[in-house]
């Protein structure tokens, strides 16, 4: 029984101090610099440029020459079977980023660096036309 109270303790503890906060990140500096030397999740506030099945392109709000590409996660096997049925995950998304770039909303979008390269979207997240949030998880 000590051991199991000590164990869950520990792994307690290690959750705690092992938590790193999401931090926004300024869209020039990301732009700028690629997605080298970040460490965890970040980020940044655009607007859809273009999207398709696999990347989003962002722009930032305050000049739109300045662009971010994003990675979508990839569809797998499950996914393509499901479209031939229904409407899929991801078809639903890319209409979805296409409403957003028709009108122009402001998204914020929280990324994860993978090595050097393209950063990869976790979640995209914007205000309805209605007032409410609403969010797109991957």
């Amino acid at each position: 029984m000590k051991s199991i109270l000590f164990a869950s303790t520990l792994f307690a503890a290690t959750a705690v101090f092992a938590y790193k906060p999401v931090v926004e990140q300024q869209f020039s500096d990301v732009a700028d610099s690629g997605c080298r030397n970040r460490d965890g999740d970040f980020i940044v506030r655009g607007m859809v440029s273009s999207a398709n099945e696999d990347t989003v392109v962002l722009s930032d709000p305050n000049s739109s020459r300045s662009t971010i590409s994003v990675t979508l996660p990839g569809r797998g096997f499950f996914a393509r079977a499901k479209g031939v049925f229904s409407k899929s995950k991801h078809e639903t998304t890319d209409e979805r980023l296409h409403a957003l770039r028709e009108s122009k909303t402001t998204v914020v979008v929280t990324l994860k660096c993978r090595g050097s390269g393209t950063p990869v979207a976790r979640n995209i997240s914007f205000e309805e036309s209605d007032g409410g949030t609403a969010s797109i998880s991957f």
